[in-house]
């Protein structure tokens, strides 16, 4: 999950040059983001067959897009001092 956060968050500071100005809490927004998302835990090869499959899915990749936008507007809104 943490990976995928990470990918979406720079997609978006690449395609919103708006954003440029929060670059610097980036750990910041991935935190809040992972607290709101999801937490998958696997042992199994099959454990994590079945997560990968659901988090390829685009339903999925958008829900935890939304969840990131949402951490960046929370941080912009509230950086750290």
């Amino acid at each position: 999950m943490e990976r995928m956060v990470e990918e979406i968050l720079i997609e978006i500071f690449e395609g919103y040059p708006e954003y440029a100005d929060i670059k610097s809490y980036k750990e910041e927004i991935i935190a809040l983001a992972l607290t709101k998302c999801e937490p998958f835990y696997t042992t199994s090869d099959v454990g994590h067959a079945v997560v990968k499959t659901r988090m390829d899915s685009a339903g999925f990749r958008s829900k935890v897009t939304s969840i990131v936008l949402e951490a960046i507007g929370q941080v912009k809104e509230n950086p750290r001092k």
